[in-house]
């Protein structure tokens, strides 16, 4: 696997490393030790098929009905990423069928999964699937894989696949599209223009559009009280202050 999705009251974990990814999950369940993580060490230390049956028990755990239901969600999101990690493994030892099984099971998952976490769910679990096909070398099947992502709603996770680099390259375009070509779903580059409306037209900038108005906060021509008021309506001016008799004071004698 390498993302996971955060349900544990922190929102969406995205981006996260491969070495981090198990650690993290077991922080949202609430483990010391996930069998999500050991079968991450398992498949970095090459053994699939130990890392299969890790996963295996991983998904056992969040199918629960009280972890993962029609009436509780909590944890829909790692069952779901639980299942794309299983596919990744089945996939890379060669078990096509039985992927493709998980990953069925992912997809369906998601459609639990709160709203406001399925897009980065829809893009690890994608990519999980997606990168595994291309490691095995069915570079068609992950291009296919990701492109059906992008029809899913899937955040930018999903664009960071070797497939999903390639097909970047054949189109001469960036990684991550643009809003303009970006599909439903799909994130757009920061700093994009936002599209017109089909059949506007752009209107070039009028002088009045350009045109440095000065302001008139707090300037004392145009904000004085008095300043275009009638003398009759305006308060009588102070009197002139009377001169004060000054106090000699008596100076000290000198002896």
């Amino acid at each position: 696997m390498a993302g996971l999705l955060g349900d544990c009251g922190t929102g969406v974990l995205k981006l996260v490393v491969v070495g981090a990814a198990g650690a993290l999950l077991s922080a949202c369940a609430g483990d010391s030790t996930s069998y999500q993580e050991q079968a991450l060490r398992a498949s970095e230390g090459g053994d699939l098929k130990a890392a299969t049956s890790l996963a295996q028990k991983e998904v056992e755990k969040y199918s629960a009905a009280d972890q993962c239901s029609s009436t509780t969600n909590y944890n829909c999101g790692t069952l779901a990423l639980a299942l794309s990690s299983l596919a990744e493994y089945q996939i890379l030892s060669g078990n096509l069928a039985a992927g493709e099984r998980s990953f069925d099971r992912a997809k369906g998952t998601l459609q639990l999964v709160p709203k406001e976490n399925k897009p980065s769910a829809t893009g690890m679990v994608y990519r999980d699937v997606s990168e595994a096909y291309w490691k095995a070398g069915d570079k068609k099947r992950a291009i296919a894989v990701f492109k059906e992502g992008t029809t899913r709603g899937a955040d930018e996770w999903l664009y960071t696949t070797s497939a999903a680099k390639a097909v970047a390259r054949q189109e001469g375009r960036p990684a991550v599209p643009n809003a303009a070509t970006a599909a439903p779903g799909a994130p757009t580059a920061l700093g994009a223009p936002v599209p017109l409306a089909p059949g506007t037209t752009p209107v070039s900038a009028t002088e009045s559009d350009t045109m440095v108005k000065p302001s008139m906060v707090n300037d004392p021509a145009i904000n004085d009280p008095m300043r275009g008021l009638p003398p009759s309506s305006a308060d009588p001016a102070p009197a002139p202050l009377a001169p004060s008799p000054l106090t000699p004071t008596p100076l000290q004698r000198s002896r």
